[in-house]
């Protein structure tokens, strides 16, 4: 039986929790402050919104990726699932979650995504450059919720 992986990665904002969450939640700003060159809403969720079962469409260096809302708690909670892309060929069952945490005046953002390999010895790389990638996205979340480089 496969082994799942996980990654977790963390920043502390001086920025409040609700404007964490708003940049997070808002994928419009995602280009501004994560390392991805664009991020187009694909499918809307059911309610029309940008919601629980709306696709992301992220790209990164010539390569896509999908991603859809699965779970989404205000001011709080944010989770995505990996469902195509580059990474596809190497990793299955891909979910994140985002937490966000009063810290002090600040936020506590934790980013933590589990997955399982495809093959085994497969995982090494895609683990690799995820938590550094997701360290670039929660550091760049972190910032921008100070400096307003998501609006």
């Amino acid at each position: 039986m496969a082994r799942q992986l996980s990654i977790s990665v963390t920043a502390r904002s001086a920025g409040p929790r609700h404007e964490v969450y708003r940049l997070l939640a808002d994928s419009s700003t995602w280009s501004r402050w994560t390392p991805f060159t664009a991020v187009t809403l694909v499918e809307k969720a059911p309610d029309g919104s940008e919601g629980v079962g709306s696709v992301k469409e992220t790209r990164y260096r010539g390569g896509r990726g999908r991603e859809r809302i699965v779970a989404l708690t205000p001011d709080r909670r944010l989770s995505y699932a990996y469902i195509k892309g580059s990474f596809t060929p190497l990793l299955r069952d891909y979910v994140a979650v985002v937490d966000l945490d009063d810290d002090g005046e600040g936020t506590l953002i934790r980013w933590a995504s589990t997955f399982y390999a495809r093959f085994p010895g497969s995982a090494w790389l895609p683990r690799r450059i995820l938590t550094a990638f997701l360290q670039r996205c929660v550091d760049g979340l972190a910032a921008a919720a100070v400096t307003g480089a998501g609006r």
